[in-house]
């Protein structure tokens, strides 16, 4: 059994766009909505920078807690946290480099 990861919600900043941002592990986070559209389903999706290295989600999440977790374990060195630095990822692993 897997046990669900939790956003931090005290590092996220809500944007006047409505989206959300947080500085992680020296990468920038953000979350954003995408309404409905005929290429997919509507939801939160999650993009991650440093530098010239870029993350993205390939998933769409029903809830924005489930976005901001996952794009913070993607930029967290141990897998359990959300402190270090990025992971190694595994192709089709709901994210992508951009």
């Amino acid at each position: 059994m897997s046990a669900m990861r939790h956003a931090t919600i005290s590092a996220w900043q809500r944007h006047e766009d409505g989206s959300y941002a947080a500085d992680i592990n020296g990468w920038s986070l953000r979350v954003k909505w995408r309404p409905e559209s005929a290429d997919g389903g509507r939801g939160f999706t999650w993009q991650a920078e440093q530098g010239s290295h870029r993350l993205a989600s390939d998933d769409i999440f029903e809830e924005i807690e489930v976005a901001m977790a996952e794009g913070e374990a993607q930029v967290a060195a141990d897998p359990g946290t959300t402190s270090g630095g990025p992971q190694v990822a595994a192709p089709g692993a709901g994210h992508g480099h951009h």
